[in-house]
């Protein structure tokens, strides 16, 4: 499973969220549920259910471990705000 959220998502207010901010907070993150396989330096999410109903089937990206570190990049996407095309990357760090 992965999720990703916006680092500075605000907080509701006392008489919770309007629309708009519904809609803003939804823009603001992606997730999907999938199980996934190993070719070489790519991982391939065999997607389930995700946020988006346009990502179904596999969705395949580029990995690398580096030390502690895995890092799985080259999911494009278009940035909701912006409009711009972007790469997202993820970082984890093993504890």
């Amino acid at each position: 499973m992965a999720s990703v959220f916006r680092r500075d998502r605000p907080s509701s207010s006392d008489a919770g969220w309007t629309e708009a901010e519904k809609a803003s907070l939804f823009d603001d993150m992606l997730a999907y549920v999938a199980s996934y396989t190993l070719e070489e330096d790519r991982v391939i999410h065999h997607v389930d259910g995700s946020w988006n109903p346009n990502w179904h089937g596999d969705l395949t990206r580029p990995f690398r471990l580096e030390g502690d570190r895995l890092v799985i990049s080259g999911a494009p996407g278009i940035d909701p705000a912006t409009g711009e095309e972007v790469v997202y990357r993820m970082e984890f760090t093993k504890v």
